[in-house]
């Protein structure tokens, strides 16, 4: 195995590439993640414009098993992240709704920063081959990864390119709203679920969230108006989004606004594993919600999966170099 590049590439900072490359670095390896945004998070993703911060991605996630469990526990200890509620209804499942503790990005973040991960922000992959190592795991939406991959030239076998070519996404359109001052029809927690909406997904205050100290709401579109207005002008995103918020905001005046278009929100079918491996020198694994179902901590589990695939792959790599260098 060669020593002059990292043992994996990871392409993607979200919580599936972070959670790889944080397991591969326990067993040794030496491990590069490339993100091309300006941060890492992915869809656990918070911004600030006009003094305020958003949550405008994923809003919260649960917990249910115990590698999850264990890396939000310490988590918690250490004021990366917090419970925020036990469920959005009027008769609360019990289950324990996190967020980040200032901000949904803040768990990746401190992700990063306890195990000393090496990312590269702002550099889009085209080619692999541009960036050698033994292994790459891609945690992009699959569309993405197919294009970097079919580029690169090392696409899976036809059969499985034809798989991986049907999943297909949902889009939504999250509309970031700064008031002049904090709207009064909310639950104390500040989130809203709309589980049966034709229009609206989630409502988040984000000032009573405990993410911006400045008056915020998000505001999430259905998968079905999100399609539909998504040629739309931001002003006629905001002018359709106003009608049916109405009475939530309660005469609250907007001072400010973005408009945030996530193409892949959420993927509409699943591989039916946790990951998918193929190849050797390199080997080639995907991640992400797709395989793993498609909540916060079903990409955990994926970007974990992979981890295992890959060093499994690479020490049986490294222990067959040995045999033929002592033959």
């Amino acid at each position: 195995m060669n020593k002059d590049h990292p043992d994996v590439v990871i392409v993607g900072a979200g919580i599936s590439g972070i959670t790889a490359a944080r397991k591969l670095q326990s067993y040794g390896h030496v491990v590069e993640v490339i993100e091309k945004g300006r941060g890492v998070g992915g869809r656990m993703a918070t911004r600030r414009f006009a003094g305020a911060r958003f949550d405008h991605g994923a809003q919260f996630f649960t917990s249910r098993g115990s590698d999850f469990a264990k890396l939000i526990e310490t988590a918690s200890q250490q004021g990366a992240v917090k419970k925020w509620t036990n469920g959005f209804s009027d008769d609360p499942d019990g289950y324990t709704r996190w967020c980040g503790s200032s901000g949904m990005t803040s768990l990746v973040k401190w992700m990063v920063a306890e195990a000393n991960i090496n990312v590269r922000t702002r550099t889009t992959v085209n080619d692999l081959r541009d960036i050698p190592s033994n292994a790459y795991i891609l945690t992009a939406p699959v569309p993405q990864c197919l294009a970097i991959l079919s580029f690169s030239q090392m696409l899976p076998n036809p059969g499985t390119h034809i798989q991986l070519s049907s999943i297909s996404y949902k889009p939504t359109i999250a509309i970031l709203l700064r008031l002049d001052e904090p709207p009064s029809l909310f639950p104390e927690h500040g989130g809203i679920q709309f589980l049966d909406h034709q229009d609206l997904a989630f409502i988040s205050d984000n000032q009573r969230k405990g993410v911006s100290d400045e008056p915020a709401i998000t505001v999430h579109l259905s998968n079905i108006l999100s399609e539909s207005l998504w040629e739309d002008s931001d002003q006629e995103v905001l002018a359709a989004t106003t009608v049916l918020i109405e009475d939530h905001l309660s005469g609250v005046r907007i001072t400010d606004y973005q408009i945030q278009r996530w193409r892949y929100a959420g993927p509409a079918d699943t591989w039916s594993e946790p990951t998918l491996v193929w190849g050797s020198e390199p080997t080639i694994a995907l991640a992400g919600e797709a395989f793993a179902g498609p909540k916060v901590e079903g990409a955990f589990r994926s970007g974990l999966a992979a981890a295992e695939k890959i060093n499994i792959a690479l020490s049986s790599t490294a222990k067959s170099m040995e045999r033929f260098k002592n033959a």
